[in-house]
């Protein structure tokens, strides 16, 4: 493993996670191989002897039929891993692997790393953490297939192969398009079918290079429910679409990476917004309401470099980069205030003075060895203490006496939910991954 391997095999999760020191231990027997396009690393219910790191190049996985068809379920790219639980219980793989592009891979046998696991138990965690993402990602895939169009998926598939969230983008499709047909669930000629239809969208793909004339329309297309149901009950605020809970999630993702890398402090705050400081619901989700409440949250939590979702029934997210737990109190607290003493209507009521709030905030200055998921942990907790006590508060995870242990657990992923309150997991299991 030459020190180019070594930085990308580092990238890769648990890697990362663990450190350099214990990913050493992991490495210590290992192989590193080079692949040609069509050569197979692995075969469907082959015995599971190791781990695999791709290095350099795309890999895809599928699954075989006895008639000898074979579904595409996934592709891996440099820094992706390819782990199956199975490897240590002489399990099989239960997909075959394939290079679509000259690959370079390196394998860890399965007996090294049940040794180092012996060695340092809390390995074990990481590997589980891994294998979470994993189901994660293939259940997101099957609610794709099921909720949206062949057409939404491959808008969807295009809108990950760039970076840009608004304006124009050029790219690459990183392989053929045969196998993107695969990979979102449709034939060749359906594909072919749908670019054209795209074209609407202000898409153009010419051999290899797609153009997307406005990158957040697309998103827009893509978020939107297949069946045409795009209706009030499914949008109960302008900040509930599927699309822009996909920018926000890839916003979080980013600037959680760039506080890693600068150290500076991320802060999520998580708002409930009730219409009763009993019940803390709002009848039949009430749209009007929740639309007025999102757009009085907008006015500070959507500027700034500050931005914002509706995170799920009557629950809003703000994420406020570069800001510490004092900063995200003050904002929380000047969100607060302005729902209390804004006159919101519904139609003619006056909604106002029914408006209950419950706003949790966190902070958190990430390390390698933290999941995103953490943050979203710890505003959740700070969330049901303030609804607990009664709402029309905010409350700071930072200033929780109860949550010593939460602070002390090194990773967001698997250690986190052993010490959850009783209801404070519901947003945390929509967390994004970074």
């Amino acid at each position: 493993m030459d020190v180019n391997d070594w930085s990308v095999f580092m990238r890769a999760a648990p890697f990362k996670t663990m450190g350099p020191d214990l990913a050493r231990l992991l490495a210590q027997v290992h192989s590193v191989r080079n692949y040609e396009r069509g050569d197979q690393i692995f075969r469907q219910d082959d015995r599971a002897e190791s781990l695999f790191v791709v290095i350099k190049g795309f890999v895809k996985l599928c699954r075989e039929h006895e008639n000898g068809g074979q579904v595409v379920i996934s592709t891996l790219a440099a820094g992706d891993i390819y782990f199956e639980p199975s490897i240590f219980v002489d399990g099989c793989y239960c997909a075959s692997a394939e290079a679509v592009s000259p690959v370079r891979v390196i394998s860890l046998a399965a007996s090294s790393l049940r040794q180092a696991i012996l060695q340092q138990p809390r390995l074990a965690f990481d590997f589980f953490a891994t294998s979470s993402t994993d189901i994660k990602r293939l259940v997101d895939q099957v609610d794709q297939v099921r909720t949206l169009s062949v057409t939404q998926r491959i808008a969807d598939f295009f809108l990950r192969q760039t970076a840009a969230t608004s304006g124009s983008a050029t790219f690459s499709l990183p392989y053929s398009k045969t196998l993107i047909a695969s990979l979102v669930g449709t034939k060749p000629e359906c594909f072919s079918r749908s670019l054209v239809e795209l074209r609407q969208q202000g898409v153009k793909v010419v051999r290899d290079i797609v153009t997307v004339q406005d990158v957040g329309k697309l998103a827009i297309y893509a978020g939107a429910p297949s069946n045409d149901e795009l209706s009030d009950k499914a949008l109960p605020t302008p900040f509930a679409s599927l699309a822009k809970r996909r920018v926000f999630d890839s916003r979080l993702v980013k600037e959680w990476r760039k506080s890693l890398n600068s150290g500076a402090p991320l802060s999520l705050l998580l708002i409930d917004v009730g219409n009763d400081r009993r019940s803390g619901d709002f009848p039949n989700h009430d749209r009007g309401l929740l639309t007025a409440v999102s757009k009085v949250i907008a006015q500070d939590g959507d500027q700034h470099g500050r931005f914002m979702v509706h995170y799920s029934d009557e629950v809003f997210a703000v994420a406020a980069p570069t800001t510490d737990h004092r900063g995200a109190a003050t904002l929380g607290e000047k969100i607060r205030t302005a729902i209390e003493t804004s006159a919101i209507r519904n139609g003619s009521e006056v909604a106002a003075p029914t408006v209950a709030t419950a706003i949790g905030t966190a902070t958190i200055v990430p390390t390698a060895r933290d999941r995103i998921e953490k943050i979203v942990c710890y505003a959740d907790i700070a969330l049901y203490r303030a609804k607990a006590l009664g709402r029309n508060l905010v409350c700071s995870f930072h200033d929780d006496p109860s949550c010593e242990t939460a602070k002390g657990s090194p990773s967001g992923g698997v250690l986190i939910p052993a010490i959850k309150s009783s209801q404070c997991a519901e947003c945390r299991s929509a967390a994004p991954f970074a």
